[in-house]
């Protein structure tokens, strides 16, 4: 968020605006001491104000804010409001990016008989616009960048925690064991969920057992769910043996000895789901082309943790670029229209307009579903399937979907 820009004014004055994203543009550009909302009774509601708050806390400023409220929809009663407003802070500049047509006629008649300096900021040509008595602002590039925790918070939700599998960061060794994973599981994908469905049972027995969590002998056809009987896919394993994901395979007297190199390995082995998820964020962290990338990002909506029940939904993988957030669920199945509307139901709640709903899957869908394709089409969704995962194309896909 450091910005090369700096503005004679210690005050933003910012017209409320129910499209967060605009209240908070020009505080993260400019950083001014003091941020002064002015806007309807939503004002007056905690968690509207600290939604706002904790964004700019969670990108490192300091700014104060302070909220006033009033009748938007009386020019007399946004005026004298804002008069007052300027009575306690003179030194400032007003924001126009957001806001009513009311408010915004009221900061005319006042801008002109005060001399107040106006400015906009040109969302698609990334700059500001000098409004009235601001030059200094005309055709000033600004691409404000955003991270995960500051937009779920300006969208009143807050990131608790990581949810079936944590990673923050990789190491050289994760990534290359991440990658050589993929590739295996790209081959084999169809067949995958038998040997996950085996080695769930493996771990099953050994955790019953008492045993280690990475040491395991099993016998090589386990049933579960009562009376399932699933056999270990033997080629499998020992492909992935090969690549160093499996130590110490065995086959001896009827009975198999394997070792999984690390716990994350081990979660990413034994749930179906988890190896298209480590896939998205290695590549999309490796790309660079991200601000942020968050794997299992589990969401509180309110924002408040003291509560006893909350709504709390999981985001397999969450990016961020610019300030367009996009949101990844992580299909290894053919999804349904279900999977279309939880994750547009979290883009729309999280990211408001500029939220982008992406459905990442193993199946053909695109060459195969004609109806779920224009299904997600008409509801916005970027689907990227297995012809572009198998081409290596996730991120020239997710890069078109983040555009302004």
């Amino acid at each position: 968020m450091d910005s090369e820009h700096t503005l004679p004014y210690d005050t933003v004055i910012e017209i409320y605006d129910d499209e967060q994203i605009y209240n908070v543009l020009a505080v993260t550009e400019f950083k001014p001491q003091n941020a002064v909302y002015i806007g309807t009774r939503k004002l007056k509601s905690k968690r509207v104000k600290n939604s706002i708050i904790t964004c700019l806390r969670s990108l490192g400023l300091n700014t104060k804010c302070f909220f006033y409220s009033t009748d938007m929809l009386s020019l007399e009663s946004v005026i004298a409001e804002l008069t007052h407003i300027l009575s306690l802070f003179d030194n400032c500049l007003i924001d126009l990016t957001g806001g009513s047509e009311v408010a915004l006629v009221a900061v005319g008649m006042l801008a002109r008989e005060k001399n107040i300096p106006l400015l906009r900021y040109d969302r698609y040509e990334r700059c500001y616009r000098d409004i009235y008595n601001c030059p200094i602002a005309e055709d000033m590039k600004s691409d404000p960048h955003f991270n995960v925790p500051s937009l779920l918070a300006l969208a009143g939700g807050v990131m608790k925690e990581h949810g079936h599998v944590s990673l923050d960061t990789l190491d050289n060794e994760t990534e290359t064991d991440i990658f050589r994973v993929w590739e295996i599981f790209k081959r084999r994908h169809r067949t995958w969920h038998r040997l996950v469905a085996f080695l769930q049972q493996a771990v099953k027995r050994q955790s019953d057992a008492g045993g280690d969590e990475l040491d395991h002998i099993s016998v090589p056809s386990v049933i579960y769910s009562g009376d399932k009987l699933v056999n270990c896919d033997i080629q499998l394993m020992r492909e992935l043996a090969g690549a160093g994901i499996i130590l110490d395979f065995t086959e001896k007297g009827g009975t198999l000895g394997f070792r999984f190199k690390s716990h994350l390995m081990r979660s990413c082995l034994i749930d179906t789901g988890i190896c298209l998820e480590l896939y998205v964020f290695a590549e999309t962290l490796r790309s660079g082309c991200y601000d942020d990338v968050k794997l299992s990002v589990v969401v509180d909506w309110d924002g408040d943790l003291s509560q006893r029940i909350n709504t709390i939904n999981e985001i397999d993988v969450m990016l961020t670029r610019c300030q367009i957030p996009v949101f990844i669920s992580c299909k290894s199945g053919t999804p349904n229209v279900v999977a279309l509307n939880e994750i547009k139901t979290l883009a729309k709640q999280f990211g408001q307009t500029n939220g982008r709903p992406v459905l990442v899957t193993m199946a053909d869908v695109r060459g195969r579903d004609e109806y779920l394709t224009q299904r997600a089409e008409d509801m916005g969704i970027t689907i990227i399937d297995r012809g572009d995962l198998v081409n290596d194309r996730l991120n020239k896909r997710l890069l078109a979907a983040s555009k302004l």
